[in-house]
């Protein structure tokens, strides 16, 4: 289905043999230390007996095979799994319970189900290796992962703790959070590194603190076998002994080296280096002794990063928004968009959906991914397997809040950056996942968070706008469809919150307009909402506009943080869903938008308590209208359609006459509605009565009373001034005898 851009990208295997580590053959890709190599990134890959294994343990002796069935934008189905010990199948399962996993060096497998990742739940599902479902256990904002080496204890490290799994009875032991931890041989010894600092704890307890000065730890390894600690950060290894904590020896790279990944074998600290300049990214293997000595240092890996051609800005208008190439070459091209920001999704089901907060970019699989705009790293990280890594990069250096580009789902051992690194403008940041059978995607959006390193499980890592606006080119030609909702209606029209639909024929009270749009995004094949839509109401036979040009929604909303409470409520705040019109599932080309365009107050902002906006069809005379919906694409692309329609509320006259004539008690919709921060309140009265009219809050507390003296028959009205007022759903009362009647009111300041 896809084609890689062939040329402009090579790899250069350098292969060398040293005494005491096994020579790897002239069809290896990089030197095995054993059973462990390293990438041109500098992290050490755990290479199994098979060459064709999806994942293996770290001592290379168990691994697995999959197939991937369907797919969603966070979610895949891993079929036909199965287990081998070295060369021997020990089971399959028809369907692994997760979408990635890990392997243990004794072949319990923790399987990464990622489900719910719409609550930031992750779920992992441990077997043994004779196919036993052994526990499972739910975490919140997990982004920390790890086994022991003997494979019985697995950490996680969530929003709440550093949690440490004992496989063998589903205990979990709760630590400090951190950047990295490691368990030691024995499994009596947990180290986590947090900044300045590395904490060692024995048998559940405290045991010592050794002070790093490392502002972020990137990897932090402990010994019990050989008493020993190492820790790096970018530049600096430090090791120190167990025995008495003493620092045995310190180690700083040259300019263009970073250390990248750790390891201790046989007395030996074992270092994967990155080294990058504009032409090379290349992988070292360095080893020290205790005294700090270098066994050896040799070039493992190197691949070319240079693209071929410049990048040459676009000829387009400005655009509003920061102006920013694609990620991928070319850079002055649009590519295939599969998922939309803010985009309607689903399981197809009519009680359960959500909004995509991103945008999905489909490539080739291993397709090379750069950076589209200068700055910091604030975090590298994964969400449960090797499948969601993702790195963000903000262009200041702030311990207070800032924001970034983020890019998901990339090969972990082609990353070439880690926190604190400076990336330029097109540097290559690493290649992207498997995610089917025959393309990937990245997830790319720009997300806000506070501090020098951005951590996921803080309840902070909020997205700020849809990509596409700064995307540069976008020369997206074609404009949006508006389908028919229904057989006999081009919109839907329902009460208020409600599933009770209306003939467009006899329309009456507060409704909800609803309008299916479809649009294209390039040469995409998948369909995506509208932009932006507007929407207007006439009165066909006097050619009057008797409700004004109002914005439906514009998806480009700003959310605090990725969760369900923004997941789940505000998908039904932007489009219907029931069992009538149900949402789409994420692989689907054709797909399900019905947007609703009464939920807004006429602004470009999100509140959930806009949900009880409508258009009120008992403001204006019974008869025929005409209702005009537009749909714009975000290049500006747009359709218009129009449908009639006849209100029908018993309404001949306008309250608003001052007619004393009118025979029975009437009270009118407030106007405007919603409002900020004054509203207009009508009534009639068929004779003189003593009138109280109430406001009340959505909790039926009593806020004011407008109205409490007889007054005489006709047609009267009252302003309230809610300036006092928090916003929300209000309710006005009136009496006047034995006639009561109660309306609801939306304050939105």
């Amino acid at each position: 289905m896809w084609k890689s851009i062939q040329g402009y990208i090579s790899a250069l295997i350098v292969i060398i043999s040293f005494a005491g580590f096994a020579t790897a053959s002239e069809n290896d890709n990089i030197i095995i230390l054993d059973n462990i190599s390293v990438s041109f990134n500098g992290i050490f890959n755990h290479k199994s007996v098979n060459k064709d294994s999806k994942t293996c343990s770290e001592n290379g002796t168990f691994w697995c095979q999959y197939e991937i069935g369907h797919v969603s934008d966070e979610v895949r189905q891993l079929k036909n799994f199965k287990l081998f010990q070295n060369d021997r199948l020990l089971f399959t399962l028809k369907q692994a319970p997760g979408s990635d996993l890990y392997i243990s060096n004794s072949g319990i497998i923790a399987f990464m189900d990622h489900t719910h990742h719409y609550r930031q739940e992750l779920t992992i599902h441990f077997y043994s290796k004779y196919n036993q479902h052994l526990f499972s256990e739910t975490f919140k904002g997990a982004s920390l992962f790890g086994f022991s080496s003997t494979g019985n204890k697995f950490g996680v490290g969530d929003a709440s703790r550093l949690g440490i799994i004992s496989i063998l009875d589903g205990h979990i032991e709760s630590y400090e959070k951190g950047f990295q931890f490691d368990i030691s041989e024995d499994e009596n010894t947990v180290v986590v590194a947090l900044e300045n600092e590395v904490k060692i704890y024995s048998g559940g307890n405290l045991h010592n603190v050794l002070t790093t000065n490392f502002n972020h730890t990137r990897r932090v390894r402990i010994s019990s076998e050989n008493k020993l600690l190492a820790v790096i950060d970018k530049t600096h290894l430090k090791v120190y002994s167990l025995k008495d904590n003493r620092l045995l020896f310190e180690n700083t790279l040259p300019e263009n080296m970073s250390y990248r990944d750790l390891m201790i074998i046989n007395n030996e600290i074992i270092t994967g280096i990155h080294y990058r300049d504009d032409d090379f990214s290349k992988g070292i293997l360095k080893a020290y002794d205790q005294q700090g000595n270098v066994i050896f240092e040799k070039e493992k890996a190197k691949k070319s990063i240079k693209p071929i051609g410049e990048y040459r800005h676009p000829d387009e208008p400005p655009k509003d928004y920061e102006e920013i190439p694609w990620p991928f070459f070319p850079f002055d091209s649009m590519h295939t968009v599969w998922n939309y920001y803010e985009q309607h999704m689903s399981y197809g089901e009519a009680d359960w959906s959500y909004l995509h907060q991103g945008l999905d970019i489909i490539v080739p699989i291993d397709e090379p991914t750069y950076a589209v705009a200068e700055g910091i790293v604030k975090c590298v990280l994964t969400l449960g397997g090797g499948s969601y890594w993702r790195t963000a990069i903000s262009p200041e250096q702030s311990s207070g809040w800032s924001t970034g580009w983020l890019y998901a789902h990339l090969v972990e051992s082609s990353i070439q950056f880690d926190v604190g690194d400076t990336v330029e403008i097109h540097d290559y940041l690493g290649d992207i996942i498997e995610w089917t059978w025959d393309w990937g995607h990245i997830h790319f959006v720009e997300i806000k968070d506070s501090g020098l390193v951005w951590d996921y499980f803080d309840n902070e890592w909020g997205i700020t706008y849809n990509p596409l606006l700064s995307l540069t080119p976008d020369t997206d030609s074609i404009p949006p469809v508006i389908e028919d909702v229904f057989d006999n209606s081009k919109f839907a029209f329902c009460i208020n919150e409600t599933s009770t639909y209306l003939d467009p024929d006899s329309l009456y009270g507060d409704i909800d307009i609803i309008a299916k749009i479809k649009d294209y995004v390039g040469d995409s094949p998948w369909e995506q909402p509208a932009f932006e839509t507007y929407y207007w109401i006439t009165n066909p036979n006097e050619g009057d506009t008797v409700f004004p040009r109002t914005l439906g929604q514009i998806l480009n909303h700003p959310y605090d943080f990725y969760n369900v409470e923004h997941y789940e409520p505000y998908a039904t705040l932007l489009y219907k869903r029931d069992e009538l019109l149900v949402p789409s599932y994420w692989m689907d080309l054709h797909r399900n938008y019905y947007h609703i365009l009464t939920n807004n107050n006429g602004d470009s902002t999100a509140d959930l308590s806009e949900m009880q906006l409508a258009f009120s069809t008992t403001d204006y005379n019974d008869g025929e209208y005409r209702i005009f919906i537009e749909a714009l694409d975000e290049y500006g692309n747009s359709v218009i359609d129009s449908q009639d329609v006849q209100f029908r509320n018993g309404i001949v006259g306008v309250l608003y006459a001052n007619d004393n004539t009118l025979s029975v008690f009437r009270l009118a919709q407030n106007y405007p509605n919603s409002f900020n921060a004054t509203t207009t309140i009508q009534y009639n009265l068929p004779e003189p009565s003593h009138v109280t009219i109430d406001i009340y809050d959505i909790l039926g507390r009593k806020v004011e009373t407008l109205v409490n003296a007889k007054q005489e028959a006709g047609c009267h009205q009252i302003i309230w001034n809610a300036k006092d007022a928090s916003s929300g759903v209000y309710f006005y009362k009136i009496q006047a005898g034995d006639y009561a009647e109660t309306k609801k009111m939306v304050l939105l300041k």
